[in-house]
Order: C-alpha cells, then structure tokens, then sequence
C-alpha cells in the first residue's frame, strides 16, 4: 500500500494545511500518515490546542492515520525534530514524504544536504559559532561562503533535515516538495485567506477573527475551545524550576555552560514573562533556541534522553485514524512490528524499561501541560468512521 507522509504540527489546522493535505491525497488510493506533535511543539512553545483536539481536526479534514510525534523529538532542534518524523514515518512502511519548499529544487536541497555531511561544512559552521553567532547566522554565513547560497528559508531547512534522516536511518522514503505559496512560516501577513500558524495564533489571542483562515471543521472544533494554551501560562512553573535547579541546569539539553547564570539573575528579577524574555535573549539565543531551552527546563528534558532517541525509534504511538487508515494498520499488522502501539496497556510486557520509561516521561509531559490545559485524555485512538 502506497502512504504518503506529512509531518506537521497543526498549531492549529489552517488553509495552508489544507492545501498540503489535498496534494498528499491526490491519487484517492493512497494512505496519508501525518507524524503530529503532541502538546508541545518545535520552537519550545506549548502546542495552542491539546493533542487530541488536533487528532480530531486531521481527520475531519481528510487524514487517514495520525501518529503522535512525541516530546523528546517534538521539541527539539531541526535536526532531531526530523530524526524522530523520519523515523516513525519509516517505521510505518511509508512510501513517499510530502514537504513545503521555498525553493521547489529537489535536487538543489540533495546537494546542500550532502554538503551539510561533510567535515568542511561542520567546521566552518563550528568557527562562525565560536565568533558568538547564532546557528541561524552562521549557518546562512557558510552556506555563502561554499557555495554562494542564500539564506534559506524556514521549510527548506527543515526540508534539508528531511533528507539527512533518510539517509541516516536507511531509509526507502522518497522525498517530494510542494511550492510554498502566498504566506511564510513566520508572516503576519494575511493573502487570499491564507495566513501562517504565527498569524492565526495571534489571532486567537488578540480575539480577533479566523473564520476566512482555517477550514469549517478547524473552526467547528475551536471557535469555542475553553484552553487556548500559550508558552506566558507557564512561566510560574519555569521560573520555579530555573530557581530549584540552578546547580543542575547543564544537564537539559541545550544548554550551553554559562548560560544557566543568564536564566537565574533574571528568574529571580522578572515576574513578568515577556520582561524575563527579553532579557535572556540576544544575538546568539535566537527566539526559537531560548524557548526550546526553556521548555526542555519545564519538561526536565536532559540530554542523556536526546542521547538515547538518536540511536532508535523507541515506540510508534497511534492517536487515530479513519477507515483507510484501520485498513492500513491491519496490512501493517503482517510485518510484526511490535514499536506501533494504539494504547498502553501491556507496555510492561511489550518493551523493556528503558522504552517504558520514554513512554511514561511523554505522559508526564503532558500532564504538565494539563496543569494549565485540562484536557480530556483518550486511553485508546479515536476513531473517524465514514459517514
């Protein structure tokens, strides 16, 4: 069975998802498989909606299987955000993966991944980073430097980290691109209804209106949700944990030696987030690296962990699907593959501790963002029947 893979994080579902998704399903008889963040995403944000609210968006609107993308991959730098995707997305027979491009060049992207391999990219990269910049800069820096590129844009880079995870886990999987259009990762601009996740997320917390930017059934499912969750709830918790844990800080992963000093004289100054922010923020720690190391402080996530998930793809956790998807998990049934998992019941029979215990630290990440979003938590997938 042919599937096509989305990797995605539905933060919320919008119109340039639809887009996406309508590409993936244009032969009827393919499976489409999104690889989901769970609630907590790739820019150390907690996800706006929880998991199973997105779970049930991504059906309503044409997702065949979704697959939980968990916290020790989802929050995460490019690179590891990609291993975890490309891997579960392996472990699931996948066929093809479906991916937004700036560029739209295929073989353009293979050829700055193989560069990206080798020993003179890592450590021209390594010098502009000893210069104090930041991996953004210095990896626009080098890539001008070899070969006269350009900085690439948001979906390009992850794309770039698409195609190193295929090749690091020797992989089948064949990656195709889909021309970014109308809006960019970041934009706050709004262009014939379509809107980035940035935008609509601003959006929703200002109040203002979504209807023209997210498909009918994202907008049946969160016109009225009661926990819109955003990174500010939760900095009671960070600060608390940046004061108790102080002395142990170098071990989340992340951080850098020196760094942990930065983060306490201003926990201990600012009770206000977006104050606090500011300051630990520089040229260096970009935006996007200093909430993945404040999430990682919140969710206790250490680099041993990172370590360990490198190396294999603990577990495959089902969080729904429609029929076509049932029907795909019964032919993957014939492989015997005993990582794909739809509850946890058994875990203890099924896997050794060391995955037990990646499996009960997903949950307790979620808990902890239960603490501020209560959601309803589903003990087996849900279920997207044909009408």
């Amino acid at each position: 069975m042919k599937s096509i893979g989305l990797v995605v994080e539905y933060n919320p579902f919008h119109n340039g998802h639809k887009y996406h998704l309508e590409n993936a399903k244009k032969n009827p008889d393919d499976i489409v498989i999104a690889v989901m963040s769970g609630d907590f995403v790739q820019r150390g944000e907690p996800s706006i909606i929880d998991r199973w609210t997105k779970t049930k968006i991504a059906l309503k609107n044409g997702v065949d299987l979704v697959v939980e993308l968990p916290v020790f991959y989802s929050c995460q730098s490019a690179e590891i955000f990609a291993k975890g995707a490309i891997g579960i997305l392996n472990e699931l027979k996948c066929t093809e993966i479906l991916f937004g491009s700036e560029t739209n060049d295929i073989e353009n992207l293979f050829k700055i991944a193989n560069f990206q391999e080798s020993s003179t990219f890592k450590e021209k990269i390594k010098n502009y980073l000893n210069m104090g910049l930041s991996y953004p800069t210095a990896h626009s820096h080098t890539m001008n430097e070899i070969l006269g590129q350009t900085r690439l844009g948001s979906n390009d880079i992850l794309g770039l980290e698409y195609i190193k995870a295929i090749n690091y886990w020797n992989s089948s999987i064949s990656p195709k691109l889909l021309k970014r259009e109308k809006t960019g990762y970041y934009d706050l601009d709004v262009i014939d209804n379509f809107a980035s996740a940035t935008k609509i997320r601003e959006n929703i917390k200002l109040k203002k209106e979504i209807k023209h930017l997210v498909p009918l059934a994202t907008l049946e499912m969160i016109e009225n949700y009661q926990n819109y969750t955003f990174i500010e709830k939760f900095y009671p918790l960070i600060r608390y944990e940046i004061i108790k844990n102080y002395t142990s800080l170098n071990d989340i992963q992340d951080m850098e030696i020196g760094f942990e000093n930065r983060l306490y004289e201003y926990a201990l100054k600012y009770e206000n987030y977006p104050k606090f922010f500011e300051f630990i923020t520089n040229k260096r720690y970009t935006m996007g690296r200093t909430q993945r190391i404040l999430a990682h402080i919140l969710l206790a996530l250490k680099k041993d962990i990172t370590s360990t998930i490198k190396q294999e793809i603990p577990y495959v956790k089902i969080l729904g699907f429609n029929d076509r998807g049932q029907q795909y998990l019964g032919w993957l049934k014939q492989f015997g593959n005993p990582k794909i998992i739809t509850s946890y019941k058994n875990m203890n029979n099924i896997f050794n501790e060391q995955v037990v215990s990646l499996i009960e630290y997903n949950e307790k990440c979620s808990n902890i963002y239960r603490l501020i979003n209560p959601y309803k938590e589903y003990k087996s997938p849900i279920i997207q029947r044909r009408k």
